[in-house]
């Protein structure tokens, strides 16, 4: 049986290998693309889409948008602040859920199980 694939969309290569990491202990098969989501596998369809809020080269709730447009899986936002504004605009913008920074694997693995009913 294969995994089931997250994409990460990470511009900071640390950030990006420590995500793929946790995710991989969580059971998937981990693919890190383009943080403004340019070059995302289309097969086989994403059971996860993991987008960092904001790069040099990003935005996290443009990138959202187009991805709820196209992919019907749990997608996370990931931000540094943990504003409110932030998972307001996140979930208005096709966030199936929000994860402040730094965060633990449980805290992961709960947003990411979170997502998933949501998603159901």
């Amino acid at each position: 049986m294969n995994a089931p694939l997250a994409v990460v969309c990470e511009e900071s290569a640390t950030l990006a290998l420590q995500l793929q990491r946790a995710l991989e202990a969580l059971g998937f098969a981990v693919q890190v693309c383009d943080p403004a989501g340019l070059n995302l596998p289309l097969h086989p369809a994403p059971a996860l889409i993991c987008v960092e809020l904001l790069g040099s080269h990003s935005n996290g709730f443009k990138l959202l948008r187009q991805l709820a447009l196209h992919h019907a899986c749990p997608r996370l936002l990931l931000t540094a602040s943990g504003r409110s504004s932030d998972v307001y605009w996140a979930r208005r913008c096709g966030a199936t859920a929000v994860l402040a920074r730094p965060f633990t694997l449980q805290q992961l693995q709960q947003c990411v199980a979170a997502a998933q009913e949501r998603m159901q």
